[in-house]
């Protein structure tokens, strides 16, 4: 699976290049455009920067959430269009502010926890901050997966949340190889293509399309509740999958017209 998905990310990206370029600069834009003026105005210590980042902070999460929606359908094989955006949109919106408030309101609170334990200078209050740290990386952990969750499972806001998680847990290894070498990765090659591929877009391609084929174990699973998760056959279960991503070679992916 982890090979497939890595050469199935690779050629969305290539095929959807133009879709992807404009996700990730609509993101990059609304950041750019907030957090320069922000750092400008809390080097002067006026609170205008924190009115700003109440506003910018939802908007990233609601371009986000309309992106990662629209890298869920690339992941499946379609092509988005313009006309595919404002609905899009008005599907997502309440969820991505909803994930908003948890985000924001989780790690403000796990900082000034931190913060504040740490300040004790005790043997308590680093165990109580070491505590709170793990937990944070829990919740990392799990929200990375919301998106991809909220755009290919049913379910409401809590249930969406609780399904990231259950994911989270059962692929640990597969979301620490995300959190920790995936997302670096592609934020670090992000601003060597002029933000254009890889970045949040390329993250959010990759998150659904991961998803997307874990889905084919949780099926075979409901469809064989007696069996073990070791007992899952990834090989017969991804054939058409990896007939439909095919084989390409570099001239191919260039200059289609000439194979």
């Amino acid at each position: 699976m982890f090979f497939l998905l890595l050469k199935k990310s690779f050629f969305d990206a290539w095929d959807n290049l133009g879709a992807l370029i404009i996700g990730n600069l609509s993101i990059f834009l609304v950041a750019i455009g907030g957090f320069w003026p922000i750092l400008k105005i809390l080097e002067l210590g006026s609170p205008a920067g924190l009115i700003i980042l109440v506003f910018l902070v939802p908007l990233l999460f609601l371009v986000a959430g309309t992106v990662s929606a629209l890298m869920s359908q690339i992941a499946d094989y379609h092509r988005v269009t313009w006309s595919d955006i404002p609905d899009t949109f008005r599907k997502t919106w309440k969820a991505s502010l909803l994930i908003t408030l948890v985000t924001v309101g989780f790690f403000s609170m796990s900082i000034f926890g931190m913060t504040y334990y740490t300040s004790m200078k005790s043997m308590l209050g680093l165990a109580a901050s070491a505590l709170l740290f793990w937990i944070s990386v829990g919740v990392y952990f799990t929200l990375i997966w919301f998106f991809p969750v909220r755009n290919r499972l049913t379910g409401d806001f809590r249930r969406s949340l609780k399904k990231s998680a259950l994911i989270m847990f059962d692929n640990l290894a597969l979301t620490i190889y995300l959190c920790f070498i995936m997302v670096p990765v592609q934020m670090l090659l992000w601003p060597l293509t002029a933000f254009g591929a890889f970045g949040p877009a390329g993250i959010q391609l990759y998150m659904n399309s991961a998803l997307r084929l874990l889905i084919f174990k949780y099926d075979w699973l409901e469809e064989n509740p007696d069996a073990k998760r070791k007992d899952v056959p990834w090989y017969e279960l991804l054939i058409d999958e990896k007939e439909r991503v095919g084989k390409r070679t570099l001239k191919g992916m260039i200059f289609p017209w000439k194979e």
